[in-house]
């Protein structure tokens, strides 16, 4: 049984999903490393990942939030999440983590001080973003940072930014839960531990929608952007 401070990670981590529509994975995965080993705990926030997203999926819609780009973004990732679970498999994970976060830090601080043209990025710019991240999802679960960065150079609007980051979840997670069970990293406990999460994560994705509603455009790119840096600096500096 997980302790409290395993449940407070849990509960912080939720509320930032809520927010943002990612950021479960991002918090979370670089605490619980204190307790568990990257093999262990990457399919369990996996399966969290994908029940809290389809919840934002599924909530009601004023009108259509996805376009052709965004179907394009989650095709592409959708396919090389397997090539991620193949490079997990392959290994112990722990170069993996530290190497992502490095990576995480070097992209947000390009992306802070690069000049950002105002003309909509073109298609295969999606693809491209949709493929690289897609592999970042199977390897280490975290995709959060660079689609993140993604979505704030394409200046989509908070809700859309919430349904695409959801959208994607759902598709990437379930193929690499698939790819993680063909690999023999699903156990009974990894079941166990994703029921007792999956209540917390569910209620604090509600309340952090809530929040979402009340923050305007710019203040919610700066909170994914130093989010980004604080979770990318907790996974370089991993006990693993």
């Amino acid at each position: 049984m997980p302790d409290i401070w395993v449940f407070l990670v849990i509960i912080f981590s939720s509320l930032i999903k809520g927010i943002t529509g990612f950021g479960f994975a991002l918090f979370s995965f670089p605490l619980l490393l204190i307790w568990y080993s990257p093999k262990e705990i990457i399919p369990v926030l996996m399966i969290c990942n994908l029940i809290a997203s389809i919840l934002i999926v599924v909530q009601k819609k004023e009108h259509k939030l996805l376009d052709k780009n965004a179907y394009f973004l989650i095709e592409a990732g959708g396919l090389f999440t397997i090539a991620g679970v193949i490079a997990l498999s392959a290994s112990t994970g722990h170069l993996l983590v530290k190497l992502s976060g490095l990576f995480f830090i070097a992209l947000t601080i390009y992306s802070k001080f690069s000049r950002r043209k105002n003309s909509p990025l073109p298609s295969r710019h999606y693809l491209f973003a949709g493929a690289f991240i897609g592999f970042l999802t199977g390897a280490v679960s975290v995709s959060g940072p660079p689609l993140a960065l993604f979505l704030n150079r394409a200046k989509v609007s908070n809700r859309k930014f919430r349904e695409i980051f959801a959208a994607f979840s759902v598709v990437t997670a379930v193929i690499a839960i698939a790819g993680y069970y063909q690999t023999g990293m699903i156990s009974t406990e990894t079941l166990k531990i994703s029921l007792l999460f999956t209540p917390i994560l569910l209620t604090g994705t509600i309340v952090g929608k809530k929040l979402n509603t009340k923050m305007s455009v710019s203040s919610f790119q700066r909170t994914n952007i130093v989010l980004t840096l604080i979770a990318s600096l907790l996974l370089i500096v991993n006990p693993g």
